[in-house]
């Protein structure tokens, strides 16, 4: 395997695998986090719980990944990407299987715990591995091709939370995962080079941390990763339960109608990371961020299913454009041997912002309702976007 820093050949016969095996990974990954969406009416009914513990079990998922992300991420640098990657999608399975069979909400916060563990170490060693690959000049657009899919992985998850459990019951878009992810370890483990042991720096990963956030736009990058994350969240909350009571949309229906949002992301992400690569980041990120702004004013004032639609699909490019922006942003900033840390930063904003999303999300609607929940998010990400425009970060 080539070293750290080396990219492969861009038709080179190993990077094609391990870019497979990568983007298989975070295709799963990201199928988590929008297959429980449109379940969270069949959740509340099965283990009683209200709009604030939906929102918990949501956030349950997100704790672990932002207490573990940064030694997840050293071990990515020292022990390499492909035994991490192995481990993740164990505990993605495992943590599958277990909210297959909760019916209380304990069980499922603890299930989507496990889940968040496996998804943390996946996902860092996964996106590890396409940068490592990526073309000399083209990070951003080989990244922006990971994050289409994570699109497609998201769009997978609702739809097929939606359907699977109309269909076969709720048990079966989780055991399907489960296989999925079982799957992909089988291959990680037999086509994935074992590689060596790498030595990561010996300063504690925190000051390291600390240090280059301090440089140039990693502070923007940071605070762009962690506010998206956190919309993420509130959506995937307020969104599918809104939709149900005001318009009454079975499970399929609300999947659907997130699969369209995520069909926008994943169009958009290699996009904008190729506009990034030739232009900076700084304007794909103020794009991307204002789009979201308008984007979530629009699910708050259109009416009906249409209304839903656009405001959704407006979303998704607003998403898509912010995320391929910010997460080559904060590749770049971290040395080579970093790299795996570097992700791991990237995942502790995620999880941070993740977490934090569905919990206020829960609260506004039981405050005011979804109206009010996407007014006053529009508001701050509007407020956010100025920040960025008149205090433009530095190279």
């Amino acid at each position: 395997m080539p070293g750290r820093g080396e990219a492969v050949g861009e038709d080179h016969p190993r990077r094609r695998a391990i870019l497979a095996i990568g983007v298989g990974a975070i295709t799963i990954d990201s199928a988590l986090l929008g297959l429980i969406a449109p379940l969270l009416p069949l959740i509340q009914e099965r283990t009683g719980a209200s709009d604030a513990g939906v929102g918990l079990a949501l956030a349950a998922y997100a704790v672990p990944i932002a207490l573990l992300s940064l030694p997840l991420g050293r071990a990515a640098d020292r022990v390499g990407r492909r035994a991490l990657l192995i481990l993740g999608l164990l505990l993605v399975a495992a943590g599958s299987v277990l909210i297959a069979e909760s019916r209380s909400l304990e069980l499922l916060i603890l299930a989507r715990a496990i889940q968040g563990v496996g998804s943390a170490a996946s996902w860092i060693s996964a996106l590890a591995l396409v940068s490592d690959t990526a073309p000399p000049g083209r990070r951003g657009e080989s990244i922006g091709a990971a994050l289409a899919a994570t699109g497609v992985g998201s769009i997978a998850g609702p739809a097929l939370g939606g359907v699977a459990a109309d269909l076969l019951g709720y048990e079966a878009p989780f055991l399907i995962v489960a296989g999925f992810a079982l799957g992909l370890l089988c291959a990680a483990t037999a086509l994935l080079p074992r590689g060596v042991r790498r030595t990561a720096p010996a300063a504690p990963a925190l000051a390291v941390v600390m240090r280059t956030l301090r440089t140039g736009s990693a502070g923007w990058a940071a605070a762009i990763t962690l506010v998206s994350a956190a919309v993420l969240g509130l959506v995937e909350v307020v969104a599918p339960l809104d939709l149900d009571a005001r318009l009454g949309l079975s499970a399929s229906a609300i999947g659907l109608l997130f699969a369209v949002s995520i069909a926008v992301d994943a169009a958009a992400s290699p996009l904008g990371g190729r506009w990034g690569d030739r232009r900076g980041r700084f304007i794909p990120a103020v794009a991307g961020m204002a789009v979201t702004a308008i984007s979530i004013a629009l699910l708050a004032v259109l009416p009906g299913v249409v209304g839903a639609v656009i405001g959704l699909a407006v979303y998704g490019a607003g998403f898509a454009l912010a995320f391929a922006a910010s997460v080559p942003w904060l590749d770049e900033v971290f040395d080579e041997r970093e790299r795996g840390l570097g992700y791991g930063v990237q995942n502790v904003l995620y999880a941070g912002g993740y977490a934090v999303g569905p919990v206020i999300g829960g609260w506004f609607l039981e405050l005011s309702g979804a109206d009010f929940a996407y007014l006053v998010t529009a508001g701050a990400i509007a407020v956010g976007t100025l920040l960025l425009v008149f205090r433009r970060p530095q190279a």
